[in-house]
């Protein structure tokens, strides 16, 4: 018989496989309770910023607290070396107060979330279990509607303990959940495991996950990569947010603390996540993502019209569930597929922007290819107006800088700020030489490409423009030029 711990009415807790494997060889018992200091803080609108305590000896916390059980329901868990009072936590609260009435109960287990990790890793266990009673307490007031207005929301080691709740309450009351949102799940311990060890699809009707640092553990990822939801979004491909390589300094000065910058600057990629999600709440920016074989498929431009060869257009973050339960009901997908989602998002809050997908066409005129080709990027600046006085897209880059021929094509997809009706286009060629490049010498001319045409198609609105510089004008370098579908032939 296996050794376990055991802690009361919460049950015991064995280290027999699966949760100890060749994965996951180190393995420990939960801390004891003393120890963990599990705490549940209440908010509500009626106490938006100081919490009420939940004591879990009340035998009816519902009632004491008078709380609405039948209103919409969420729980935050903080991760390793955190605690229940994070800012990103009240940012949370707040959002969601915002958005709509709610109760949300904040699983603060700050005094089990210390070094070592493993140990971490063990006492969200425990965690889990505890919350899940808690919710079963709540579920004896909300009639048939049970748990499905629940929704958990749990950042790297609290995405797995949000797992937890759902697979213990399933198991000892016959209870299941309706949400999860993982926000960049933990992979050390838990990457190549299985449900019950980690987050898992089948913990909730409906598990979304948010993977901003998905890239091994040895190179530095704090994140699960393996897709684990219903639906898994890989914001600017799931490893490498952008923004997140800017000096320590950058990161200390942004944030106004020493120790704010240097957490910011070691976590960047990790904590996106959830500063992703919470933008998404309350946004008026359409965040949109699409399904993709790959986060090249978009970026290339492949991957790109919403609702073609399965390219399945959702919301991202908090209101992804909508349009993913009218893709089931319209049985568009199958409620047991996996849809992988992908997203380009900006460098600096906010971070929602609109992808566009751009297609240059450089001219194949006697002039062009007595020219030749040219080693630089384009710039663009999308206008919502004629005269460019109104709205526009901010500084969109084609590409980091390659070799531009004459008679070929370049496509990509960039992101920039929503623009609701594309006019006009301003269009810079900025020339990249290189001392080691003779090719790229230009002693005796000025740099200069010979563009015939641009197509500059916006997912979000599905509105295309095509246009065409003034009388054939080349464009120099440095030397912005506005482009028109009036100027096309």
């Amino acid at each position: 018989m296996n050794a376990s711990k055991c802690f009361g009415s919460y049950g015991c807790f064995e280290l027999s496989p699966p949760w100890i494997s060749e994965h996951r060889p180190i393995a420990l018992y939960p801390e004891d309770l003393s120890k963990i200091e599990p705490n549940y803080l209440y908010y509500s609108r009626v106490n938006p910023t100081e919490a009420v305590h939940i004591d879990l000896d009340d035998f009816d916390f519902v009632l004491s607290n008078n709380i609405d059980a039948l209103l919409p329901t969420y729980t935050i868990a903080h991760g390793f070396l955190e605690g229940g009072g994070q800012t990103w936590i009240k940012r949370l609260v707040k959002e969601l107060l915002i958005r709509e009435n709610c109760n949300i109960i904040v699983v603060d287990w700050h005094g089990g979330s210390d070094p070592p990790y493993s140990q971490a890793v063990a006492n969200i266990r425990v965690v889990g279990t505890i919350t899940a009673h808690l919710l079963a307490d709540l579920a004896r007031h909300t009639g048939e509607q049970r748990l499905k207005h629940v929704h958990c929301i749990g950042h790297s080691l609290g995405a797995h303990l949000s797992g937890y709740i759902g697979y213990a309450l399933e198991k000892d009351f016959n209870l299941r959940l309706g949400r999860i949102t993982g926000l960049d799940p933990a992979e050390p311990h838990f990457a190549r495991a299985q449900a019950p060890v980690r987050l898992d699809h089948t913990a909730a009707d409906y598990v979304d996950v948010i993977h901003t640092d998905a890239s091994a553990f040895i190179r530095g990822g704090f994140g699960i990569v393996e897709k684990i939801g219903h639906v898994d979004y890989y914001p600017n491909g799931g490893s490498s947010q952008p923004g997140c390589d800017r000096a320590v300094a950058q990161h200390i000065s942004g944030s106004g603390s020493f120790f704010r910058g240097i957490r910011k600057f070691l976590g960047c990629n990790h904590i996106r996540s959830y500063n992703y999600f919470i933008e998404s709440i309350n946004s008026k920016c359409p965040f949109t993502s699409i399904a993709c074989n790959s986060y090249e498929d978009l970026k290339s431009g492949t991957c790109f019209e919403c609702g073609k060869n399965g390219q399945h257009c959702l919301k991202f973050g908090y209101h992804g569930r909508e349009l993913y339960d009218h893709l089931i009901k319209t049985k568009e997908i199958s409620p047991h597929k996996n849809l992988v989602q992908y997203l380009i998002t900006g460098s600096d809050e906010p971070f929602c922007r609109a992808h566009y997908r751009i297609t240059v066409d450089i001219s194949n005129s006697t002039e062009s290819k007595r020219h030749g080709g040219e080693v630089g990027q384009f710039v663009f600046k999308i206008h919502s107006t004629r005269d460019g006085k109104g709205p526009h897209s901010g500084e969109v880059i084609l590409n980091e800088g390659g070799y531009h021929g004459p008679d070929l094509q370049y496509r990509a997809v960039v992101s920039g700020h929503l623009v609701s009706h594309l006019k006009t286009v301003d269009i810079e060629w900025r020339y990249r030489s290189s001392v080691i490049n003779p090719l790229t010498w230009r002693l005796m001319r000025s740099p200069r490409i010979y563009v015939a045409k641009v197509q500059i198609e916006a997912m979000e609105t599905r509105q295309s423009i095509t246009v065409c510089p003034k009388n054939e004008e080349i464009l120099s370098e440095a030397l912005p030029q506005k482009m028109m579908s009036s100027y096309c032939p």
